[in-house]
């Protein structure tokens, strides 16, 4: 048997392969035997028929195992051959057939596994960043946190102003629709935020409870939803009650608030957490650096397609998965696939990238999967699902999760290392 390799661009191989004409008598002749062994045919007991009978009945039959089971022993012969080939797609045939000389010949392509040659992590620099927290950050993170702990107290006599949570009875009518007018009772919004119509918050301002107030907004031509686009909607508002946010301070109280003793405890705990904070940003930082160190020399518009395109499907999945909890769907116009896939693409292409060289580091440092990690995060898992950790493992095993988590671990262990290697700090 001989065979030739091709490389073609974005990391494709074309394989020519051919059989002596010895080969493929003698692949025939086992294939006629092995059909004459089973086939059933009028005035004769099984296995007895004639084999020119058997050529003749099962012709096409004979040829197409033929042809299949030589462009296997084409395959096979390249696979032990070439060590190194790691195919990501099957052989695409083309061109299988036989020549004058009966000999078989075959042409095939595919994609296959990318060796980058990168450069050494000696000549890397990780930028500088600062663990220090400043007292400015940890007032900031206090204030969060006081806001978080705000609550929201009746307004008895006031008006309506921005900042006010408005419960409210809410009517929408949509110009020249035919369907009903959409109601909302016991609605709350903020007065004044993002997710409010500014012209219903400009219609409310001042407003007292028990007060009606109406707005109207009309969409832009150009509207992303085609059915409101142009038109005008009136809001119908009946103003049933207001709130005002009251803001606890940042003292001993607030630390009590959340379990502890006193405001220094509080400081000391918003530190610790913005030092893990800023390590987490650090190594971020660190592992994008390096990576793009090592990606120089890579044109990220010359990878495998078939990655490339799995890792846009699954940014496109996640988008329709996050809009789907949003009550929203294919069916509201929202998605146009296309444009999707154009905008995850150049995201896609870095991400796929970024596996590859930590893959291929992974397989030259002789990685290994850090288990004792793997284990941990499993009971973790376990711990939060109220069931055991063997039962936990033994249910991502069944739904072919776990060697997601092996691989995920594993490339963990490899930035550390691609860090430690920098010379950077790694816990």
């Amino acid at each position: 048997m001989t065979y030739r390799l091709t490389e073609q661009a974005n990391f494709r191989i074309e394989i020519e392969g051919s059989l002596a004409p010895e080969v493929v008598v003698r692949e025939r002749q086992q294939i006629v035997r092995s059909i004459r062994s089973r086939a059933r045919l009028p005035g004769f007991r099984s296995g007895k028929a004639p084999e020119s009978m058997i050529r003749a009945r099962f012709a096409e039959d004979i040829e197409t195992e033929l042809k299949d089971h030589l462009s296997e022993l084409v395959w096979r012969e390249v696979m032990d051959g070439e060590t190194e080939l790691q195919p990501l797609t099957m052989p695409e045939l083309h061109d299988v057939g036989f020549t004058e000389d009966g000999s078989f010949r075959m042409t095939a392509r595919l994609e296959v596994r990318p060796s980058f040659d990168l450069p050494d992590l000696g000549g890397a620099s990780l930028p500088e960043i600062s663990l220090e927290v400043a007292d400015a950050e940890t007032n900031l993170e206090l204030e969060r946190l006081a806001e978080q702990q705000a609550v929201w107290v009746p307004v008895e006599e006031g008006r309506a102003a921005d900042g006010m949570l408005v419960e409210a009875d809410l009517t929408g009518t949509m110009e020249g629709a035919a369907e009903e007018p959409y109601e909302e009772s016991d609605a709350r919004f903020v007065l004044g935020s993002e997710a409010v119509p500014p012209e219903v918050s400009e219609a409310l301002q001042g407003a007292a409870v028990g007060e009606t107030r109406q707005a109207s907004r009309t969409f832009p031509d150009d509207d992303e939803k085609a059915d409101r686009a142009g038109k005008t909607v009136t809001y119908t508002v009946v103003v049933k009650g207001l709130k005002r946010k009251e803001i606890p301070g940042i003292d001993d109280g607030l630390a009590k608030g959340v379990g502890l003793e006193s405001l220094d405890d509080l400081r000391r705990r918003v530190g610790e957490a913005l030092t893990r904070r800023k390590r987490a940003e650090r190594r971020d930082r660190w592992r994008r650096a390096l990576l793009d160190y090592l990606e120089t020399g890579i044109d990220l518009n010359q990878l495998p397609g078939s990655l490339v395109q799995n890792a846009v499907s699954e940014s496109v999945n996640r988008y329709a998965y996050q809009m789907a909890i949003q009550g929203l769907g294919p069916a509201d116009g929202n998605f146009k696939w296309q444009e999707l896939a154009a905008k995850a693409e150049p995201s896609a292409r870095q991400h796929v990238a970024d596996n590859l060289v930590l893959e291929q580091l992974a397989t030259v440092w002789g990685t290994p999967v850090p288990e004792a990690e793997v284990e941990a995060f499993i009971a973790a898992e376990a711990a939060q699902l109220g069931i055991p950790p063997a039962e936990h493992k033994a249910n991502l095993v069944a739904e072919e999760k776990l060697e997601s988590i092996r691989h995920a671990a594993r490339i963990t262990s490899v930035v550390d290392e691609m860090i430690r290697r920098a010379g950077g700090e790694v816990e």
